[in-house]
């Protein structure tokens, strides 16, 4: 049987002619060697065979030109905030200046910072008289100078005061309204004082801040309308963020009638106030010392 299966097997082979002439061919007979490798069991099927033709692939990752523009969108939004930060601490050198010594000029301060780099500007805001107000803007030469200025001059004792420096905001100067049209005490930067002794007037309140070279639009002291007693505090307002944090700086503990007051910003930013003034003028009329 095996024998017929190796005829079969050679019968399907097919004869090609030979290339040689006639002359040289061979005419004995021709064999075949072919091997057959006879099994009795069917061989087990692999689960994954290579007869399949198809191979698991290994996972994708993104490469290429494809690749590198991900990765180059995930980098940019991760560093465009760190240098859009670093522009803009760059870009900070104005600084703000409170609590100077009435007698220092321009040339006092532009030394005094120039012991933390270039000092370009110096702008001190002085009264409509051109009394010095104590306070001035500094522009440095670069956000670096400006931040050593700031650490080593903020809180620094100069001829016997504390300056406070800091960056500067964006200033901006009030508008001119009439003051008729505005109830008293009605601006954005408004001081409460408190601790104040009961004979405390607004007249005392006002020269208190006048006297120290400050310039409030309003002063006024809160009285009681049952008893028309002080109620120990008041308000003071002015026309700058600036002014009012300079007058915190200079008088916050300072005594007046016997009595240390205490400043902070309102925390009311705007009162209707047009009823109370009139209760507080009535009341000061009444309480007017003889």
């Amino acid at each position: 049987m095996a024998f017929v299966a190796m005829e079969a097997a050679t019968s399907i082979i097919p004869s090609y002619p030979s290339p040689y002439p006639k002359s040289q061919s061979f005419n004995g007979p021709l064999y075949s060697s072919i091997s057959f490798r006879i099994s009795r069991s069917a061989p087990a099927a692999s689960p994954k065979s290579t007869l399949s033709g198809h191979h698991p692939l290994p996972p994708s990752r993104p490469t290429g030109k494809h690749g590198f523009q991900l990765n180059a969108a995930a980098e940019s939004v991760a560093v465009e905030p760190q240098v859009e930060k670093s522009l803009k601490a760059q870009n900070k050198r104005k600084l703000f200046v409170l609590n100077l010594p009435w007698s220092y000029s321009v040339a006092d301060i532009k030394k005094l910072f120039g012991e933390c780099g270039s000092v370009e500007d110096v702008e001190i805001i002085k009264h409509k008289d051109g009394k010095n107000r104590g306070f001035a803007f500094v522009t440095m030469a670069s956000g670096e100078e400006a931040l050593a200025a700031i650490e080593k001059f903020d809180a620094y004792e100069l001829v016997g005061r504390i300056i406070r420096v800091q960056f500067s905001k964006k200033f901006k100067k009030p508008i001119r309204k009439d003051p008729v049209s505005l109830p008293r005490g009605e601006t954005r930067y408004k001081l409460y004082v408190s601790n104040l002794a009961w004979k405390v007037r607004s007249n005392n309140l006002r020269d208190l801040f006048t006297s120290s070279e400050l310039n409030p639009v309003s002063a006024r002291v809160v009285f009681d309308s049952p008893s028309g007693s002080s109620a120990g505090y008041g308000f003071v307002s002015f026309a700058t963020k600036e002014e009012a944090e300079s007058a915190i700086s200079l008088l916050d503990g300072k005594e007046l009638l016997g009595r240390p007051i205490h400043l902070k910003f309102s925390e009311k930013i705007t009162e209707e106030a047009a009823s109370e003034s009139k209760e507080d003028e009535s009341s000061e009329q009444q309480h007017k010392e003889s």
